[in-house]
């Protein structure tokens, strides 16, 4: 892949347009649907990964479900991979995915998983890496306290700003592991032929999204040599352009209305989107997933 990011950028650019013109456009419900996988169908395998708290499960239950949750409780944390057998609706295709979700929660599970899915004699077809622009569900109480000790700006404040920096910072060296791991089992000369980075909770940051928008794609300034002010993430998802032949796609997703809290002591942050917002979110990536599949 060159370092013309554009197309990339231009499919990010259409889902947001999607989303903010819900108010005149619906997605059809015969044109994206999602159910239980049936038998005698083209099977492919996919894989979940991404830092704990990304919003993996929610992505996993919408693409089996078919829909977005409206409110209600939050998924639970993965202590365990996630597996199952669904098939998704694509327009007019039909496809049987055999999917397995990393869990994010327990060391040994999530090693356990990624030895699974990503050895020298297996790989998926493809990898959806969930992030979250900072936005991570802390789960248990020790680690908030980690994080409110740890997560601070340079005069010591808690801010909404320090506590996304410091998942931010997490998230990158997340994916420079799974980015080496690819490479080092040269996956991607045998199966695994795509990447979707989903930048999932676009809702709670919708005012921001261009920003996120600018930390996960690469090609903000073309100009500079190296580009100036890059990401750690852009510069690890470059370098694996430059290294394989896999397609990717960097896609802004909602799959679940509901505020987030950075921490006890910070205001929480609510949905900027409806529904039918996240509804366009969501159809965006099936299409994504149809042309890749």
């Amino acid at each position: 892949m060159s370092d013309n990011w554009d197309e990339t950028r231009a499919g990010w650019d259409a889902a947001v347009r999607a989303a903010d013109a819900t108010g005149r456009r619906r997605t059809s419900s015969s044109d994206i649907r999602a159910g239980r996988a049936r038998p005698g169908l083209v099977r492919h395998t996919l894989a979940f990964t991404g830092e704990p708290g990304a919003g993996k499960t929610m992505l996993f239950d919408a693409l089996s479900e078919g829909g977005i949750r409206l409110g209600g409780g939050e998924t639970t944390k993965s202590l365990t991979a996630e597996s199952g057998h669904r098939s998704l609706v694509l327009g007019s295709l039909r496809i049987r995915v055999s999917a397995l979700v990393v869990p994010g929660q327990v060391a040994q599970e999530r090693d356990r998983a990624m030895n699974q899915i990503l050895s020298e004699h297996t790989s998926p077809k493809g990898i959806i890496h969930v992030v979250c622009w900072g936005h991570n569900k802390v789960w248990n109480r020790s680690n908030q306290n980690v994080l409110d000790r740890t997560a601070r700006d340079g005069s010591g404040n808690l801010t909404q700003e320090s506590v996304r920096s410091w998942h931010l910072e997490k998230e990158a060296a997340d994916f420079e592991q799974l980015c080496d791991r690819i490479q080092e089992t040269r996956a991607a000369e045998r199966s695994l032929r795509w990447l979707v980075v989903a930048v999932s909770k676009a809702d709670l940051y919708w005012d921001r999204i261009h920003d996120a928008r600018d930390h996960y794609i690469p090609g903000s300034d073309t100009s500079a040599q190296p580009p100036a002010g890059e990401s750690a993430f852009c510069t690890a998802l470059r370098d694996l352009a430059d290294q394989t032949d896999l397609r990717i796609a960097v896609v802004p997703i909602s799959s679940q209305l509901l505020r987030h809290t950075f921490s006890d002591t910070l205001r929480p942050q609510f949905s900027q989107l409806d529904s039918t917002g996240v509804g366009a979110l969501l159809g965006h990536l099936y299409r994504t997933l149809k042309e890749l599949l």
